[in-house]
């Protein structure tokens, strides 16, 4: 097994679950979203429990339940399988950069995709 890649300097979550996910295999677990956390954002304690309850249950289903892109450069990016610059966040945050939109409410209660708040 690979070790996963460090976080880059500013680079969000669920840009760095997608950097991760195409150059490594998606384990059936939150590996790589525990290794975002750990290096990136130690505060964030509730996370898992967040992401599960957005139907997130391993790194690849973060992407598909929680998170979505919302720019066309990510859509087609995401779509095509190729290299995506994010856009940034502050050091230890989980909220996405401008390019994606995170799921609010529980998957069962309908949830809805926001943009970030100001």
């Amino acid at each position: 097994m690979q070790q996963l890649p460090d976080p880059v300097d500013h680079e969000c979550l669920p840009c760095y679950l997608y950097r991760v996910g195409v150059d490594h295999p998606c384990y059936g677990d939150l590996r790589a979203l525990k290794n975002y956390r750990d290096l990136s954002a130690p505060r964030a304690t509730a996370l898992e429990k967040k992401i599960v309850l957005l139907g997130g249950y391993c790194d690849c289903e973060v992407l598909l339940n929680a998170f979505r892109p919302i720019t066309r450069e990510a859509a087609l990016a995401v779509d095509h399988e190729k290299e995506m610059v994010c856009k940034g966040t502050r050091r230890g945050s989980i909220q996405p950069c401008e390019q994606w939109a995170m799921r609010r409410g529980v998957q069962w209660g309908g949830g809805r995709f926001r943009s970030r708040s100001a």
